[in-house]
């Protein structure tokens, strides 16, 4: 296939040798069908003049998006997305087989702009970050990449070859090797020397038993790494600090985090609703600037399931407005929705409990209260619970 044998190809005139419908079986082709993470290529079909959107489907069979009967068409590659393609899968070949030294066992890879790698094992952050170094250094080295084949019966020859031998159906197996450095078993198409990536950094590490990194590579990696290293430095000098001051101060901060929010919610297990008799119904209300929300709602559940109550909420931290009603007063969801809409807030719910967030919370709560008193003085009773 031309897309192994020269990668770097962007277009080539091939025959076609077998039409059905507007698939056609090619001679030869440029384009990656993809597979081991790395997408399908993408490129255009020129026939009598005219252009088509073309795609490899595997086995040299090509579907072409129009109606093609030339005997020869010439196609046209997108290189600038594959030639991203070929170094972000070179780049995650050379990251990763530094975490899988250190235990990671891979997952799925998905290359893209952002690209993304799931895998699992004991790695932290430092073993991320000195992949990471490492890897820069290596691409600034320039190490080469090279491939070739081997037979199936000879994988025991190759005992550092990062394989996963049960998932290969074929018998000749496809090697890519970076110059002392790497071995894997790959059918992706890859970059010569690792120079061609330029720069790599990772921009977001998932924890968990699936981990995640996702990284990016080239002129976006500088950015990153200039950016990050900005925004880090601005950080430190507008609290006087310097580097070493800065997980003290991080570790200080999270203490005083926590502490802020036993206080929270002990205030919140403390805290009231105001409560008012509205016909037949107890009306409960509270407002708070700050609370542990879960708290608040087991309360709110609490009264409205044990009383013939509606209970409503407003927290101001995050604009979050709550209302939980005794299931026999469903007509409470209907008040509190329309009144949601009319402020242009959003919200839902199951059961007899709905939360939502609106752009002032108080006011919605002060405005729910006179409607849902109204409502239920019509429908149950005058001031005094009578009809």
């Amino acid at each position: 296939m031309l897309y192994y044998e020269n990668p770097y190809l962007k277009s080539v005139e091939v025959e076609v040798k077998e039409k059905k419908g507007n698939k056609c079986l090619l001679s030869d082709t440029i384009l990656y069908p993809g597979g081991g993470g790395q997408p399908p290529d993408e490129g255009i079909a020129i026939c009598n003049g005219k252009e088509y959107p073309i795609k490899h489907i595997g086995s040299l069979w090509h579907e072409i998006d129009g109606e093609c009967n030339c005997k020869k068409i010439k196609i046209i590659l997108n290189w600038d997305r594959r030639y991203l393609l070929m170094r972000s899968h070179t780049a995650e070949h050379t990251f990763f087989r530094f975490l899988e030294n250190k235990g990671a066992k891979m997952g799925k890879i998905a290359l893209d702009e952002v690209s993304s790698i799931i895998f699992q094992g004991d790695i932290s952050i430092e073993d991320i970050l000195d992949a990471e170094e490492k890897t820069r250094k290596l691409i600034k080295e320039g190490r080469k990449v090279t491939t070739f084949w081997i037979e199936r019966e000879d994988v025991p020859n190759y005992p550092e070859l990062r394989i996963k031998l049960e998932r290969i159906r074929d018998e000749r197996i496809r090697v890519v090797k970076i110059e002392g450095h790497d071995l894997s078993a790959c059918k992706g198409v890859h970059i010569a020397n690792l120079s061609e990536i330029e720069d790599f950094a990772v921009v977001h590490f998932r924890m968990g038993r699936k981990k995640e990194v996702k990284f990016v590579i080239g002129e976006k990696a500088r950015n990153y790494h200039y950016r990050a290293s900005k925004e880090m430095r601005k950080l430190l000098w507008q609290r006087n600090l310097d580097m070493e001051k800065i997980e003290n101060y991080i570790e200080n901060l999270e203490e005083e985090n926590e502490k802020m929010r036993k206080a929270l919610r002990d205030a919140s297990k403390d805290s009231k609703f105001n409560m008012e008799i509205c016909g037949e119904i107890e009306l409960h209300y509270l407002f708070l600037p700050y609370a542990e929300r879960k708290i608040i709602q087991r309360k709110a559940l609490d009264i409205a399931n044990h009383n013939n109550a509606i209970v409503m909420y407003g927290i101001g931290e995050n604009n979050v407005v709550c209302i939980a009603y005794n299931p026999l007063y469903p007509w409470a969801r209907e008040e509190y929705m329309k009144l949601l809409k009319k402020m242009n807030g959003k919200g839902g719910g199951k059961g007899n409990f709905v939360s939502g967030s609106v752009e002032d919370a108080k006011k919605f709560i002060e405005e729910l209260k006179k409607i849902i008193c109204e409502k239920a003085l019509q429908l149950h009773g005058d001031e005094n619970g009578h009809s």
